[in-house]
Order: C-alpha cells, then sequence, then structure tokens
C-alpha cells in the first residue's frame, strides 16, 4: 500500500435521505427535546407538525452541521492505496510526477482493524436517522463517522484507497509493517533523487528495499 494524503472538509459531502421510517419521529422527538431553545411548544407536538409540513430538513439540518463540524475536528485520516498503477491517483496527489511513492506491506490481521477498505457507491447517501442517533448517543458517533468516512462515489473506485482512521487528530501513529519499494516519479529531480538514494541507499540494501526511478 501506498500512502496518499486528503482533505477531511471533502468527505461529508453526502446526500441525507429524509423518507421517515417508524422510528423517525422518536428520535427526532428526543433531539428536539435536546437541542430545543424555546419551550414554546412541547417536543412530540413540534415533531408531528414538522413531520406533517415535511419540513424535517429545517430542523434536522442545523444539527447535522453541527455533529459534523465537530467530526471535522476531531478525527484524523491518513489514506492509502493498494494499487501503484493508477496514474490520474499520483498527478492529483503527487505534484504531476514529482513525487515519491513509497510502498508498505501491511499485515492482513490488520485489515478491517487498524486499516479499512473504501466501499464504493454510485452515490454517497444516508439515512437522517443514522445522524439522529449520532447526535443524541455518543456510542454511536464513531461507527457513523466511519460508515461516512469509508464510502465514496464509484467514480473514484479507480484509487482502490485503504484508510486508517483514528479517534482524533495530530496522532505520531508508527506503522507495524515494512516499506518495500520507494518508487520516484518521472519528474523529479535529478539533483534531488541523487542526493537522496545516496542517503537511503545503505539502508534500503540492507532491508532488501528497491529503490525505482521511472
Amino acid at each position: 500500500m501506498v500512502p496518499f494524503s486528503i482533505s477531511i472538509h471533502n468527505e461529508f459531502k453526502f446526500k441525507l435521505d429524509y423518507e421517515t421510517s417508524p422510528q423517525t419521529a422518536e428520535l427526532l422527538t428526543k433531539v428536539v427535546d435536546k437541542y430545543r431553545t424555546t419551550n414554546y411548544l412541547p417536543p412530540n407536538v413540534s415533531v408531528s407538525l414538522v413531520l406533517r409540513e415535511k419540513r424535517l430538513a429545517n430542523i434536522v439540518v442545523p444539527i447535522i452541521d453541527d455533529v459534523v463540524n465537530w467530526c471535522r475536528t476531531t478525527i484524523g485520516i491518513t489514506s492509502f492505496s493498494i494499487t501503484s498503477t493508477d496514474h490520474q491517483l499520483w498527478e492529483e496527489y503527487g505534484g504531476k510526477g514529482n513525487w515519491v511513492l513509497v510502498e508498505i506491506n501491511i499485515p492482513d490481521s490488520l485489515v478491517s482493524q487498524s486499516y479499512h477498505l473504501v466501499h464504493y457507491v454510485s452515490d454517497k447517501i444516508f439515512h437522517v436517522d443514522s445522524l439522529l442517533e449520532t447526535a443524541l448517543f455518543p456510542s454511536k458517533t464513531y461507527e457513523t463517522y466511519r460508515n461516512i468516512l469509508l464510502t465514496k462515489k464509484k467514480k473514484l473506485s479507480q484509487d482502490e484507497e485503504m484508510r486508517f482512521i483514528g479517534n482524533r487528530q495530530d496522532v505520531n501513529l508508527i506503522f507495524d509493517c515494512s516499506i518495500t519499494e520507494i518508487t520516484f516519479g518521472p519528474s523529479f529531480p535529478a539533483y534531488s533523487l541523487e542526493q537522496l538514494v545516496t542517503h537511503i541507499a545503505n539502508h534500503c540494501t540492507a532491508n532488501n528495499i528497491k529503490i525505482t526511478k521511472l
């Protein structure tokens, strides 16, 4: 696997399914009770009016914005790709050929534990109930965020992405894995390449790490 950076701010672009379920009214009543700023109507009455007049989005969107903003300042992501042949990926994230690709061998035992494959779907849609549950129950928070952050649109499936998701940002993570190859992009400056290879050559030879220049 090879790592590349992403912006978490783009990961919360998704659609909400507002089709009510048998649980929606109950969840929304609890949310209104928790977040309301006025006692003008009892929460259950307010919710009945909201659902009858199809104004669910008006109530839910500000609450979801708060939840998402909290996640943006809390959750950390490290992204990898399980392919090294997607040239579009390296063009986008690798300075148009001026890049260094580090191949890492991650044990199978860590897949689906610390590292998770991204699921690619035709449209990124989540039901409103899952966000309401997140607003109400802290124990649901990480699960909901992980589902959102591990789902991307199918048009990006060529990236073959895998992600490490941390429950906080700015974590110094020690990878329990080995480096197998270092590849320099076709536009990597020759002088810098010479300097770097000289610096790492002995270590790479001693540890069976292949050095490649495209």
